[in-house]
Order: C-alpha cells, then structure tokens, then sequence
C-alpha cells in the first residue's frame, strides 16, 4: 500500500511539472518579441507587416511585440562588391548590428530572411557560397546563446516573372536548398521559393499582364503578399500559427503600416546600423565595418577589402604548413 502511495505521488510529481513546462514553453510568444531580420525586400515592409497581422489574429500571438530590423542592402554573409549603390557605400552586414538587437530588444522568435544580396548578384561562387552559410550559421548560434527560437526563409525569387531561369536565381535555388539541408540539423526552415513560383504561374495564367517585381528583385504589393502567403503556411507548423489563421487574408491597411514603420524605425534608431539613408544610421559603426568580397584565384580562397580607402586582397593557401616542411614563396602583385 505504502508502495502504491509513493507511485502515485511520484505521477503527481510527474503530471505537474510536466504541466509547468508546457506553461514555460507557450509563456514567450504568448507576451513574448519577435524580429524580423531581413534585406531591403522585408525592409519595404508589406510582407513583414502582412505576417504581424495574421500573428496579432492568433489568440496565441495576439500579446506579442513584432519589431522589423530589416535593413536594406544588408547581408547574413559579410559580402559587399566594389562600387555597390554606385560606390557610396559598402552593403552593410547584419553580424554589426546583430549583438544590439539581441541584447536591446530580447527576441524570444527571430525570422530571418536572407540571400538575395549574399550572391551579389553574380554567378554561383563557393567562396561567397561558404561565407553564406558561415554567416547563417553564425547567426543560429547567437539565436541559440540569446536562447531566441530562429525560423530561416529562403530568399524571394530573382526575375521571378522569367519563365527561364536567370542564372543568378540558381544561384538562389542553391542558396535555399543548403539552408533546407540544414532540417537535418534541427533548424527551423521555410522554402517559400516553390509556393512563389506556383503562385506566381497561377496568376499568370489567369492575367498576362501581372508582375510579381518590376525590376527583377523587389516584389510588388501582389508579391509581397505571396512571400506572406508561404510564411504564414510555414509558420503553421513551424511555431504553431493557427491554420484558419494563415489562410485568411491580413494585407497592410494605412493605419497598421503606418504603425509597423514607425515601430522599425525607433529601433532602428535604438540600436543603431551601418547603412546610411535610413534611420538609425550611425557613421561610427560603418567605420567600425569590414565588409570584404570573397572569390577563387587559381583554385585557392581570395578576399578583397579596403585599407585607408586603398584596395587590398589576401589569397589564402589551402592547408596548414607541416611542421619541418616550411615552404617560403614570394608573390608579386603582377601575379595577380
């Protein structure tokens, strides 16, 4: 009998703190941050602003704060090509700012969405492949260490109005489809590249005339509310979004623009960023910035920077030099 007693109370044990867990977990969306991290595509607002609203219309959601950081022109990577927005400035890289908007603002969910800069809008390249998904990587363990939950989307389509492929939208589909590998890692992934494009076809089909992005990489409203689309179909599994939720219709009025904008721009100015021509941008910081561009030369790892306003490159040998076996070489800038 005292047997059983003690089973039964140890169930009871069991049963309760099961109970508090399950209120921990629900307890940091229910009045919890969110942020949405992304290029100038988020930073635009409607789609960001379209995802807020349907999350405000889940009972679940409806306490939290959703802050937009997008910033544009920014990248994940740490990328940025010379004479970018015709040489006035350097693109900015998300990794300056990142540690302020942890630290400042808390975000108990991230939603970020990059990519579309990182490239560079070139041909594929492994050297800027690899400072992509370093610089994703990089960014899920800050999320992990800020003990923020991190959903990553796959970058928007590139002349997503093209029946053929663009080379650089390839780039993209390899882009997305590392980042969907990572699954297998346990990271929480939205591919809304192939919704986009069945969206984008559907349209087409029934309007001839209908542009997803007039100039091949910014969406218009339409678009914008297609990217929200898959979002809010892959944050049904992803965070437990309502489905008759995701499924009705939450495009920006005036007046939640309004406030959306408003919103990202005081903390944009709180917690500052290296792109000028927008709030929050802090001279200090872009100084403090080192974007590089990265390619291979002959096979081996190159990257370019500015010293003193004066170009500069490093090509990086591909292994370590063997203790005893010491090669010495000298290289001439005619080399190159």
């Amino acid at each position: 009998m005292r047997l059983l007693l003690i089973v039964r109370y140890l169930l009871l044990m069991l049963l309760c703190c099961a109970g508090v867990g399950m209120r921990l977990h629900a307890q940091p969306l229910n009045k919890g941050r969110i942020a949405i991290l992304g290029d100038s595509i988020a930073y635009a607002g409607p789609w960001a602003n379209e995802v807020e609203n349907a999350l405000k219309a889940d009972k679940k959601f409806e306490a939290c704060e959703i802050v937009n950081f997008a910033v544009p022109s920014e990248t994940v990577a740490g990328l940025s090509e010379y004479g970018h927005a015709g040489g006035r400035f350097p693109r900015p890289c998300l990794h300056e700012c990142l540690d302020r908007v942890l630290q400042m603002y808390r975000p108990q969910l991230i939603l970020a969405c990059y990519g579309m800069n990182d490239g560079l809008m070139q041909a594929f390249d492994k050297a800027r492949f690899q400072a992509y998904q370093e610089g994703n990587i990089r960014l899920k363990k800050a999320a992990d260490a800020a003990k923020a939950e991190i959903v990553f989307i796959t970058p928007p389509l590139f002349r997503g109005d093209s029946a053929e492929q663009a080379e650089y939208d390839a780039v993209l589909d390899k882009y997305a489809e590392w980042l969907v590998s990572k699954r297998k890692d346990g990271w929480k992934v939205i591919d809304i590249r192939p919704g986009l494009r069945k969206l984008i076809a559907r349209e087409k089909a029934g309007n001839p005339g209908f542009r997803y992005s007039g100039d091949g990489v910014h969406p218009g409203p339409e678009g914008h509310h297609m990217i929200a689309r898959e979002v809010l179909a892959g944050l049904v599994p992803e965070i437990g979004l309502a489905p008759e939720v995701a499924e009705k219709d939450h495009r920006p009025t005036p007046d939640t623009m309004k406030k959306h904008e408003k919103v990202r721009n005081e903390w944009l100015v709180k917690t500052g960023h290296a792109r000028p021509e927008i709030p929050g941008y802090d001279p200090e910081m872009a100084k403090r910035q080192f974007p590089r561009t990265v390619s291979v030369w002959n096979g081996f790892l190159r990257e370019e920077f500015t010293v003193g306003g004066r170009r500069a490159f490093i090509v990086f040998p591909d292994k370590a030099v063997v203790s005893g076996k010491e090669q010495l070489w000298i290289w001439r800038p005619q080399f190159f």
